[in-house]
């Protein structure tokens, strides 16, 4: 019959699957035939209420899916499950970009190399007069639409790329579009994106592309209108 210990671990081996329906197992005979016999007596002898007091068997938990930060997942931006707070840290220049963004809800991120020397106290008003021709005449999009958020600011007179803070930035709005001017700002954000394409789609973002502001100043309205015509794909 075996020792106590022995049919213990019997009983432990066979349990979950008695407590799965199992009633009767093979064991072959001496002629090596599979005989069938009752599952083991320790096993069966344990009523509903021992069974439910053991512990099952746990099954394995499958492996949490990776996610981007994206609503965006852009590749190899920082991952997060959760928006950043409008109050999470931001170093200097770029908690004082923040505090100019009035959007907040804005369906779309607008960038472009040149923001941060905007917002950072040396602007151009030809870029805002293309902006405003653009987004507000052409594309007609309701105020709150947009927020510009920089990838670059000035650091030791020139601006320096910074696709870190652009992302976290990003994190806040989780806009599902971004609307990159020029391919120069695209590669900060994304150095995955092949140059010369005028959407990008991520996860969970749609990248627009349409030229630098510094080739739109240069071009006539009914142009430039016409050079941000991809731009309608914004689904507001």
């Amino acid at each position: 019959m075996g020792s106590p210990s022995s049919r213990l671990n019997t009983a432990t081996r066979y349990r979950p699957w008695v407590d799965a329906g199992l009633k009767y197992v093979f064991s072959p005979d001496r002629a090596g035939h599979p005989v069938e016999v009752a599952a083991p007596a320790a096993v069966q002898s344990q009523g509903p209420a021992s069974l439910a007091a053991s512990p099952r068997p746990q099954r394995e938990a499958a492996p949490a899916r990776e996610i981007d930060t994206s609503r965006a997942a852009p590749p190899n931006a920082p991952a997060s499950t959760q928006p950043f707070p409008r109050t999470a840290t931001f170093p200097e220049p770029w908690s004082t970009f923040l505090s100019k963004v009035k959007a907040s809800s804005p369906k779309v991120i607008c960038t472009y190399m040149e923001l941060g020397l905007d917002l950072g106290g040396q602007p151009d008003p030809r870029r805002s007069a293309v902006l405003k021709s653009t987004l507000n005449t052409h594309l007609k999009w309701p105020p709150g639409t947009a927020a510009f958020w920089p990838m670059s600011a000035l650091r030791q007179g020139s601006l320096q790329p910074d696709r870190a803070m652009f992302w976290k930035g990003w994190e806040i709005w989780r806009t599902p579009y971004i609307v990159c001017f020029g391919d120069e700002a695209l590669r900060v954000i994304h150095p995955e994106g092949v140059a010369g394409n005028n959407t990008h789609l991520l996860e969970h973002v749609t990248i627009l592309v349409v030229p630098p502001l510094a080739r739109l100043i240069s071009m006539l309205p009914h142009e430039q209108h016409l050079a941000t015509e991809g731009l309608k794909a914004v689904r507001l």
